[in-house]
């Protein structure tokens, strides 16, 4: 028992380690992103494509169902007199069990947190982004909207498309090799998410993607491209937002054009959306999203969810929080883009200026 507790002791102090470690940005740049992760994605990520159903869904019901046999079954071979010593000593070791679990995290995918944020990629100035500038971004999202709407509507996903649309993206973000794109799937505690207002999940145990089954089909290609860039290596959720958004409007697709228009449009100032007027049928979308949305909405569930997310990004060195979903739109407006429509990169990464660090 005495061995067995050192390795629970070790095992939480190999998750203080990885979790709390200095490790050079180069090398988690380098041998990691473009490395490891990359390597276990292409193998992967296939491998769980080829699974109809959510491969998290069955881990973590094994992983659930294995702690309850063993702590009833352990308990109920144990004297009465001695069974609270043996919880305690369940306990510590459910605690070793978890801490390799942090462990696991981190070495899959968690190590992608340390990775520079895409605002230090880009040439992102603050200074770029004015009144004029949000304007003219404003009457774009919006001529989008109201010239798409109709052509969106008749045609379904091709997520080849938007492949193409996205693999030139994160190629130019800083990622050496093809991201394997994940299959969206729908997972067991489905109306949790729908109460939450969770719109998907990139889950690195299962190398896959979770997608809200309610989405709207002009809602879901931004939502896949947003968990693509996940699995691509950038964990950062305003950093997913701008690389899903950038990849939904440089596309020559109008259903996929459209999706990126239609979430960023709720993004805009107020005073853009009063000034710009969209089509009925726009409108008539917003208002579908919105009565979704709400169908299974419950306030506190979403809160609680959103408030621990929050604490989450922030442990893992996300210092906005969740309010780092709302970056995405200026770095939009702030950084150019070459004929491509893909995004200038600054000229020396070394270090980042003042405006090119993440909010806080």
């Amino acid at each position: 028992m005495t061995r067995a507790l050192a390795l629970d002791g070790l095992a939480l102090l190999l998750a203080c380690i990885v979790t709390a470690a200095p490790l050079p940005r180069a090398w988690i740049e380098d041998a990691y992103a473009n490395g490891l992760f990359a390597g276990m994605n292409r193998a992967f990520v296939p491998l769980s494509n080829g699974v109809p159903f959510a491969v998290g869904d069955v881990e973590a019901i094994v992983a659930v169902v294995a702690l309850v046999v063993w702590w009833v079954r352990t308990l109920r071979a144990t004297r009465r007199s001695r069974r609270r010593r043996v919880a305690a000593t369940l306990l510590a070791h459910t605690a070793g069990f978890a801490a390799l679990g942090v462990v696991l995290f981190e070495v899959l995918w968690g190590l992608n947190y340390r990775r520079a944020p895409v605002v230090a990629r880009v040439d992102y100035a603050s200074a770029r982004v004015t009144p004029a500038a949000v304007s003219r971004f404003s009457e774009r999202i919006v001529a989008i909207l109201n010239h798409d709407v109709a052509a969106a509507h008749a045609e379904t996903l091709d997520r080849e498309k938007l492949r193409a649309a996205f693999a030139p993206v994160v190629a130019r973000l800083g990622d050496r090799w093809d991201a394997a794109v994940t299959v969206p799937k729908t997972t067991v505690i489905e109306p949790y998410y729908e109460a939450a207002g969770i719109g998907g999940q990139y889950s690195p145990f299962a190398f896959e993607t979770l997608l809200n089954a309610s989405f709207l089909p002009f809602e879901v290609p931004r939502a896949l491209a947003h968990e693509w860039s996940h699995a691509a290596g950038f964990t950062d959720e305003g950093d997913a937002n701008y690389i899903g958004t950038l990849t939904c409007l440089r596309s020559g697709d109008p259903l996929i054009r459209y999706s990126g228009a239609f979430w960023t449009y709720g993004e805009l100032p107020v005073s853009e959306r009063k000034r710009l007027h969209l089509d009925p049928r726009v409108i008539a979308d917003f208002n579908a999203a919105r009565a979704r949305f709400l169908r299974h909405y419950q306030p506190r569930i979403f809160a609680m969810q959103w408030q621990f997310y929050d604490r989450f990004l922030r442990t893992n060195g996300v210092r906005a929080g969740i309010a780092s979903y709302d970056f995405f739109l200026q770095l939009l407006v702030g950084t150019p883009l070459d004929a491509q429509g893909l995004p200038v990169l600054r000229v020396t990464r070394t270090r980042a200026p003042d405006d090119a660090r993440s909010p806080t």
